[in-house]
């Protein structure tokens, strides 16, 4: 289809994607009119009387501002929210500074599809890493490059909000989905109901002091709030002072399933294998997950334990056995987890993580934090939780698993019927009932008064 085609209504709508080829090969190129204009939808005004009167059924449409298609657990989260709000009708959006893409259900496959075949690519990438980092000149000078291609904070928020705006379409309800995206959300708040979906407490994600703040500023922006877990809703109410609703993640219990048989898998007839996650940022406490393993090692040495990492490959390899699977999506990575015995995490800080829920869904013993994770983890009932930053505890969780296996599968059982209250229904319904919710008590020309007193 060439770039001056119309695509069908229920096509994809692709905006600003000349710095997005992939977008213009996978789902069809941009909506433009043939005289090459944009074909935008119609512009729309919020009428206060019809908020009221119909609440949520006016044109049932909503933007997600995002800072760009990526793989994480949050950004899938939101292609499965974007994926049920089609199903149920709603006209989706997905703004990058990038493109502007009109959402259709099962979308989110093609773009994980893009992800599937960049393991090697991650690789070498880590490997020129760990490369510049053993050489103090070659890290001088990419941190020298580093600053002069890169933006400074205010800079890069800056530019961000301004292509968000440029690329957003008119819709009833925009959410911010990160902290970067929050002041688009705010700039387009007379135009829009403004919402900001809180994955995680941003700030915490920053080094540089500057980032952070701005990261703090969000929370206080005239945004609605909408918190994905207990933990992250309690830390805005205490710290900010503001209300937020909350809204659940959710996963796929038609995928994320148990594949083997639980009775003989808590045999550990064959290797006992211990599955984690791999990220490279600080807060994923990766040096811990090693030494902590290294004890493990150390103490089962006649046993046959196998550890499997995937996510990510680390800059330098540990100097205990472990294997490295790379990123896995969907339907493989259910068998990954089905597959392993024991799941842990040990972040120093998470808020709603999917990898525990995942794996508890697919009959693994999971060991987790406290943090952030007790929307669904028990200590004791379908999950062991282990302090942060205690490699010595996490290390005595794992072998108590090993050693018991009675333990473990009365975990993993109890944790089947866990991650069944997670499902993409419920935190649809849920998540339409804080639409209306806002939208009946939104007001969006409150600010036009203040104009009087410059304009007669």
């Amino acid at each position: 289809m060439s770039d001056t085609q119309k695509l069908p209504q229920r096509g994809v709508y692709c905006h600003n994607s000349l710095k997005s080829a992939w977008c213009l090969r996978r789902f069809g190129g941009p909506n433009r009119r043939p005289n090459g204009s944009i074909d935008r939808p119609r512009s729309w005004r919020f009428d206060d009387r019809r908020i009221i009167e119909q609440g949520i059924e006016m044109n049932k449409s909503i933007s997600f501002l995002l800072g760009t298609f990526g793989y994480s657990g949050g950004s899938m989260v939101l292609y499965g929210f974007m994926d049920r709000l089609c199903e149920r009708g709603y006209k989706v959006y997905a703004i990058s500074p990038q493109e502007s893409l009109q959402w259709q259900s099962g979308l989110s496959r093609k773009i994980i599809d893009r992800f599937k075949h960049t393991r090697f690519r991650d690789s070498f990438r880590h490997s020129i890493a760990s490369l510049v980092r053993r050489s103090p000149a070659l890290e001088k000078a990419a941190r020298t490059l580093q600053n002069k291609v890169g933006k400074e904070p205010v800079e890069r928020v800056q530019w961000i909000t301004n292509k968000l705006i440029e690329n957003w379409i008119p819709t009833d309800i925009t959410v911010s989905t990160y902290c970067t995206t929050a002041f688009a959300g705010y700039a387009l708040s007379e135009r829009t109901l403004p919402l900001y979906y809180m994955q995680s407490y941003e700030e915490l994600f920053f080094e540089d002091e500057l980032s952070r703040k701005i990261a703090r500023l969000t929370y206080f922006l005239p945004l609605g709030l909408v918190a994905n877990s207990k933990w992250l809703q309690t830390q805005v109410r205490e710290i900010m002072g503001r209300d937020s609703s909350l809204l659940n993640p959710a996963i796929d219990t038609n995928i994320f399933r148990p594949h083997v048989d639980l009775g003989k898998k808590f045999r550990y007839d064959s290797n006992i294998s211990i599955v984690s996650y791999y990220g490279q940022a600080k807060l994923k406490n990766w040096d811990d997950a090693v030494e902590a393993m290294r004890m493990v090692f150390r103490k089962t040495s006649d046993r046959r334990v196998q550890w499997i990492v995937f996510g990510g490959v680390p800059p330098i390899v540990p100097d205990v056995p472990v294997k490295f699977v790379g990123r896995v999506f969907g339907e493989a990575l259910a068998r990954f987890y089905s597959s392993g015995h024991i799941l842990f995490m040990n972040s120093w800080f998470e808020s709603f993580p999917l990898p525990p829920l995942e794996a508890m869904a697919c009959g693994t013993a999971v060991i987790t934090i406290p943090v952030g994770t007790d929307d669904y983890a028990l200590n004791h009932e379908n999950s062991l939780v282990v302090p942060s930053k205690s490699p010595g505890e996490l290390a005595e969780a794992i072998l108590k698993l090993i050693e018991d296996p009675k333990l473990a599968s009365r975990l993993a059982e109890s944790g089947i019927q866990t991650a069944r209250r997670f499902t993409w229904d419920k935190a649809t319904d849920n998540m339409e009932a804080i639409l209306e919710k806002e939208l009946r008590s939104f007001r969006p020309n409150r600010f036009t008064d203040i104009f009087k007193l410059i304009h007669t």
